[in-house]
């Protein structure tokens, strides 16, 4: 299969954003990863209640909950390197048919032989293998897709959409399980793996042009091509910081969205249409801040934007702890929701297109390795902390914590000029 590269990068963008759909190989992908993110939200509502059910276990839902990022921490690297070795689209194909047949093969054996927790986080374990590989695959295939100045309406309509998807989702997953089964379930999770890779199939993926003048030629070792990736990025010092602080900012934030229900039911005393309500106004503020950069430029100058969008977060997290409000505390969290999505959307896109092609695949998996061994950590410090101190406590110790760690995006020059371009640039 042959095609050409993206339209020129300077040409001035249409009104809408969703201009970028009319791409026929974005909206494959676009198509295939909304479908599957509703799905993987299915799956885990299933998963979840099915652990719990079979154990009645807080440390079982802990295992189960750990195990998602463990691959990523282990095998990340690696999967980095190889995503920058091989054809990513065979890549992400394969891991979309891997992970279907893992959740089909999952609904036989629930409906034959019944639950059984070892079997159902070893099927975790294994679907969260490929995803490893699967989502910077993603993020590293689109520059070869859209222009430079389609990127930020990409990636937001990508991340919202998957976003208003995972949110659908889970409440389809809570009905699955309790009218028609568990099996029944998974076999809809595995047929919305299997509608994304069909999609990525019928993808066409154009041969990179961009390199990176003086690169290294490629290894034979695969350990050699990661530690040229980390070489890399510890060169670029603009992007290491950004990295480093992402990863700091992420072990605070983690005890802000990790313990929504206990901020829900013990410190705003709403219940569970409280919790309800406060997860939707997250969701609302991910999708709508995700399309805001491609609408203000905000790609052009994305060093800039990464300040005020991650630093300005942890003050609403101090509003959240020293509110009592629903009203108030929805408005805190919709805009600490947009900020965060505003600052992802806008740094996914200024790394696609400042990083040269043969080092995206690393990147992304680095920086997705380090983020994910946060989530955890975080997990675990803030439930102390929660269980100590309380959770008004917890949500002050996340927003100065948050606050504090980006302090070196305001204070590095180099950050702030990161990625910068002129109007046609």
């Amino acid at each position: 299969m042959t095609a050409t590269l993206p339209s020129d990068p300077t040409e001035r963008p249409a009104a809408s954003p969703l201009r970028t759909l009319r791409n026929p190989n974005f909206r494959r992908l676009w198509v295939g990863s909304v479908t599957s993110a509703a799905g993987t939200a299915i799956g885990a509502i299933i998963l979840t209640w099915l652990v719990y059910t079979a154990t009645h276990s807080a440390i079982a839902i802990s295992i189960l909950g750990i195990v998602q990022f463990l691959p990523t921490l282990a095998f990340g690297l690696l999967a980095g390197a190889l995503i920058d070795r091989l054809d990513r689209r065979r890549l992400m194909l394969t891991c979309d048919l891997a992970r279907s047949v893992c959740f089909g093969a999952l609904a036989l054996f629930v409906l034959i032989y019944g639950v059984s927790t070892v079997v159902l986080i070893g099927v975790v374990f294994a679907v969260a293998t490929f995803s490893t590989v699967f989502r910077p695959a993603t993020n590293a295939a689109i520059p070869r897709i859209l222009g430079a100045e389609e990127l930020a309406d990409g990636n937001g309509l990508l991340q919202g959409g998957t976003t208003v998807a995972q949110f659908v989702g889970s409440p389809i997953g809570s009905i699955l399980v309790v009218t028609v089964g568990a099996s029944v379930g998974f076999a809809v999770n595995a047929l919305t793996f299997a509608i994304s890779g069909t999609m990525i199939f019928l993808m066409v993926i154009p041969t990179a042009s961009r390199s990176l003048p003086g690169a290294e030629p490629r290894r034979r070792s695969i350990l050699g091509d990661v530690g040229d990736g980390l070489r890399f990025l510890r060169s670029r010092r603009a992007l290491l910081i950004i990295t480093l602080t992402a990863m700091a900012a992420n072990f605070f934030l983690t005890i802000w969205g990790g313990f929504t229900v206990i901020y829900a039911a013990e410190h705003l005393k709403v219940g569970a249409t409280g919790f309800a309500i406060l997860v939707a106004a997250t969701t609302a503020g991910f999708a709508i801040g995700a399309i805001l950069p491609g609408r203000f430029h905000m790609d052009r100058s994305p060093g800039l934007w990464l300040l005020p969008t991650w630093g300005i977060v942890g003050f609403f997290v101090l509003g959240l702890a020293w509110t009592s409000s629903l009203a108030v505390a929805v408005g805190f969290t919709l805009a600490g929701g947009a900020l965060l999505s505003i600052g992802n959307t806008t740094w996914l896109s200024g790394v696609q297109r400042t990083v040269p092609d043969e080092y995206l695949g690393r990147y992304f998996a680095t920086d997705e390795a380090g983020s994910f061994a946060m989530i955890p950590a975080g997990l675990a410090v803030g439930g102390v902390v929660v269980l100590v101190l309380g959770i008004s406590t917890a949500y002050v110790i996340a927003g100065i914590g948050a606050l504090l760690v980006n302090i070196p995006l305001f204070l590095s020059p180099t950050v702030r000029a990161w990625g910068r371009r002129g109007p046609q640039g």
